[in-house]
């Protein structure tokens, strides 16, 4: 088996497994265990409903997740990656739920976006007023739900306020909880053998 390194002395070629450093091995495993971690909670949070009857309050759970995972690892389409693992997990033990991993989906094409932007990787904190932006995708669920419940367009558009405010208050959230796990997991990353 041989296992491509990201070194610039070895010039990114293939070597054996077997000589790939151990330091190198040991962030795989970190990275690969945060991945697996990230997927089963946002598969967890939305097959396990919470009682709380807050709009968008879940958010703090699955967006958190998102946000964190990308900045902790810092690679593109994490997020993207988390969501999509996630999904799958959802639909594959419930496919009733097809609309309800779409808002997964779309916040992780953004944040993984977002991420990217030069601006945004120099000053991390601005993901912070952008994760209530971000979470707004969640809006899309109750809006499909009630529009396919016979509710008229009109009806649905004025009840919309109360899922926006809520998607807004618990994206706040959700944006200080998934950057203070992330850029906390990046330096406990950072401190990994390989870093080294």
């Amino acid at each position: 088996m041989s296992v491509l390194i990201d070194d610039r002395f070895r010039g990114g070629r293939a070597l054996p497994a077997a000589l790939v450093p151990h330091g190198q091995w040991v962030h795989r495993l970190a990275a690969t265990a945060v991945m697996a971690t990230a997927i089963a909670a946002v598969a967890v949070q939305q097959l396990h409903r919470t009682p709380w009857g807050l709009p968008g309050h879940r958010g703090i759970f699955w967006l958190s997740v998102l946000i964190a995972t990308r900045w902790c690892l810092d690679r593109p389409g994490t997020a993207l990656r988390v969501a999509a693992g996630g999904s799958c997990v959802i639909l594959f033990v419930d496919p009733t739920m097809g609309t309800h991993v779409l808002p997964y989906l779309a916040a992780a094409m953004l944040i993984d976006r977002l991420a990217e932007i030069p601006l945004v990787r120099e000053h991390p904190w601005l993901m912070l007023p952008l994760a209530p932006v971000i979470h707004l995708v969640g809006v899309l669920s109750p809006f499909l739900h009630h529009l396919g419940g016979g509710s008229g367009l009109g009806t649905v558009l004025g009840g919309m306020w109360f899922y926006i405010r809520g998607h807004l208050l618990w994206g706040a959230g959700a944006g200080v909880v998934g950057m203070a796990l992330g850029l906390a997991g990046r330096r406990l990353m950072d401190r990994s053998p390989s870093a080294h």
